[in-house]
C-alpha cells in the first residue's frame, strides 16, 4: 500500500470522512437502480420522468450559492453530519412518493440535502488537509466512486430478487444512518479557519470562475457518459449485448482507480499538470471511442477517459477551497454550483445534438469541453 493510503486509512478523521463520501455514494447508487420501477409504479411516461428527475439538480442548485453561509452559521462538522442524516432521510421518502408531484418534491428534498452535504464533505477534506498538511480530496472521491459502484451492484442484485422499493431504499438509508452515527464523533466538531473579510455566499467570480467552468465541462463530460455510453455502443457502435455496460464500467473503474492513487502524483506532478495531462489523456481517450468502430477500442477508449478525468474535479475542488478572501465551504460551493449546472444541462443537451445530427456529434461536443479544460488549464493558476 502506498504512503498516502497509508496515512489516509491510519488517520481517524480522514478514514471517518472518506466512510462518509462512501456513505453518500451508496444512497445515490442504490437509488438510481430503482428509478425504472419508481417510473412504472407511478405510471410515468418518459417525458414526465424526465421532468420529475430534474427535482434533484434543481433543489441543489438551490441551496449552493448559500451553503457558504449556511457552513459559517452552523459550522462544518455539525452541517456534514445534520445534512447527512437528513440526506438519508430522503431516501425512503423517495419510494413512499405515490404521484409525479411527489416524486418532484421528494427529489427536491434529496437534491437539497446531498448538495450541502456533498460541500460539507469536500470543505471539511480540505480543512484536514491543511492541518495533516497531507492530500486526501482524490482519495476520498476515490471512496466515493467505490461506494457508488457498490450501491448500483447492491441495488441491482435487490431489484433482480424483486424486493419492493420502499424496504429495500428504507433499509439501506437505515444502515447508512447508523454508519453517519457512528463516524460523527470525529467529525461533529470540525471547524474551518475564517477571516474577518471571507465571503460566504458563492458567486464564482475571477478565478473561481474559471475553477467553476472547468468543472462545468468536466462534469457535463461525465454526466454525458455516463447516460448516454451505453446507448452510444448499442447504437453507434452496435456492439453485443453483454458489452453495451462495459463502456461506461471501464470509465468507472478507472476513474476509481485514479483517484484512490491521486494523492500520491497530485503533489509530485502538480496541481496544474495533472488538470492538463489528465484533460490531454481524456482527449485522446475519447477521440479512440469516437473515431474508431471496434467495440473493443470503444471500450477501452472511454475507460481511458475516466482515467483521465479522475483527478481533475479534485484539484479543483482543493483550488477552490484555498482560493484567498473565501472559506473552504465557499470556495468549494462556487466552484460546485457551475459543476452541478453541467450535470443539469449535459445529459438532454446531448440528448438534442442526437437528435438534430447524431449521438456522435453528441460525443464530439463531450470531446470540444474536455478539449477547452485542457486549453484553459494553461491559462490559470492552481492553488
Amino acid at each position: 500500500m502506498s504512503s498516502h493510503l497509508r496515512f489516509f486509512f491510519a488517520t481517524r478523521e480522514s478514514l471517518h470522512l472518506g466512510l462518509i463520501f462512501t456513505c453518500n455514494s451508496l444512497l445515490f447508487g442504490n437509488w438510481i437502480t430503482r428509478i425504472p420501477d419508481m417510473k412504472d409504479t407511478i405510471g410515468l411516461t418518459d417525458g414526465e420522468l424526465g421532468l420529475a428527475l430534474l427535482g434533484a439538480p434543481i433543489g441543489a442548485m438551490c441551496i449552493m450559492p448559500i451553503s457558504g453561509w449556511v457552513i459559517a452559521r452552523f459550522d462544518l462538522g455539525r452541517t456534514l453530519v445534520i445534512s447527512g442524516l437528513a440526506h438519508v432521510i430522503s431516501l425512503p421518502l423517495l419510494a413512499l412518493s405515490g404521484s409525479f408531484w411527489g416524486l418532484a418534491i421528494a427529489l427536491f428534498f434529496f437534491g437539497f440535502t446531498n448538495a450541502i452535504m456533498d460541500i460539507s464533505m469536500n470543505a471539511t477534506a480540505a480543512v484536514i488537509e491543511r492541518k495533516h498538511k497531507r492530500a486526501i480530496m482524490s482519495t476520498c472521491h476515490g471512496m466515493w466512486s467505490l461506494g457508488g459502484m457498490a450501491g448500483a451492484a447492491v441495488g441491482s442484485i435487490v431489484a433482480g430478487l424483486g424486493t419492493s422499493t420502499l424496504p429495500h431504499l428504507g433499509l439501506v438509508g437505515g444502515i447508512v444512518f447508523v454508519m453517519i452515527l457512528l463516524l460523527s464523533d470525529t467529525l461533529y466538531h470540525m471547524k474551518e479557519s475564517r477571516n474577518a473579510g471571507d465571503k460566504v455566499f458563492a458567486w464564482p467570480r475571477g478565478p473561481l470562475l474559471m475553477l467553476a467552468f472547468m468543472a462545468f465541462c468536466i462534469l457535463l463530460s461525465e454526466g454525458a457518459i455516463a447516460d448516454w455510453s451505453a446507448v452510444y455502443m448499442r447504437d453507434v457502435v452496435l456492439a453485443d449485448a453483454y458489452l453495451v455496460g462495459m463502456a461506461y464500467a471501464g470509465f468507472s473503474m478507472l476513474m476509481a482507480i485514479g483517484r484512490l492513487t491521486g494523492d500520491s502524483i497530485i503533489p509530485g506532478l502538480g496541481k496544474k499538470s495533472v488538470v492538463f495531462y489528465g484533460s490531454l489523456l481524456s482527449v485522446i481517450g475519447l477521440c479512440v471511442a469516437i473515431f474508431f468502430e471496434s467495440q473493443v477500442l470503444v471500450i477501452v477508449g472511454f475507460s481511458i477517459t475516466g482515467l483521465g478525468y479522475s483527478c481533475i474535479v479534485p484539484v479543483l475542488f482543493i483550488s477552490g477551497a484555498n482560493q484567498p478572501g473565501y472559506t473552504a465551504g465557499t470556495g468549494i460551493a462556487a466552484v460546485t454550483t457551475l459543476g452541478y449546472a453541467g450535470f443539469l444541462v449535459g445529459p438532454p443537451l446531448i440528448g438534442l445534438l442526437a437528435e438534430a445530427y447524431s449521438l456522435t456529434v453528441g460525443m464530439l461536443f463531450v470531446l470540444f469541453c474536455t478539449l477547452m479544460v485542457t486549453l484553459l488549464s494553461l491559462t490559470i493558476k492552481f492553488r
